[in-house]
C-alpha cells in the first residue's frame, strides 16, 4: 500500500497536498468553509423563495382563470377542467390557425424551356 496515502500517524488527510498549494492557516481554512456553508445555505433560501413567490404566483392566476365565465374561457381557448394544466405548461391553449396566404403562382417559365420539355416529352 501507498506510504502517502496510508497514514497511520494522521489519517485525516487522506490525500496528500499539491506541491505548489498555498500553506493556509486553520483559522483561515475554517472561515472558507464557513463562507462556503453560508453560499450554500443562502442558495438555499433563495430558492425556497423563488419557490414559495411562484406558487403564489400560481395560485393566483388560477383564481382568477376560475373566476371567469365559461363562455370568457371558450373565448381565450380553455375549459374550466384545463386550467390547471395551462398553468402547469403541460398544455398550450388553443390557438387560431393563421390565415391561409393567397397561393403564389410558380416563377414564369422561359418560352425555350417549355420547348424543350415538349420535345423530350414527345420523344
Amino acid at each position: 500500500m501507498n506510504p502517502r496515502i496510508s497514514q497511520a500517524h494522521n489519517p485525516a488527510p487522506m490525500m496528500p497536498y499539491p506541491a505548489n498549494l498555498p500553506a493556509i492557516s486553520q483559522r483561515e481554512l475554517l472561515r472558507q468553509a464557513n463562507e462556503s456553508r453560508n453560499a450554500v445555505v443562502a442558495s438555499g433560501l433563495q430558492r425556497m423563495v423563488a419557490g414559495f413567490a411562484a406558487w403564489i404566483q400560481r395560485r393566483r392566476a388560477e383564481a382568477e382563470l376560475l373566476a371567469l365565465s365559461d363562455r370568457e374561457l371558450a373565448d381565450i381557448g380553455i375549459n374550466r377542467s384545463e386550467i390547471r394544466y395551462v398553468l402547469d405548461g403541460r398544455m398550450q391553449p388553443a390557438r387560431e390557425a393563421p390565415a391561409p396566404r393567397a397561393a403564389q403562382a410558380p416563377a414564369s417559365v422561359p418560352a425555350a424551356a417549355n420547348d424543350q420539355s415538349r420535345k423530350t416529352a414527345a420523344a
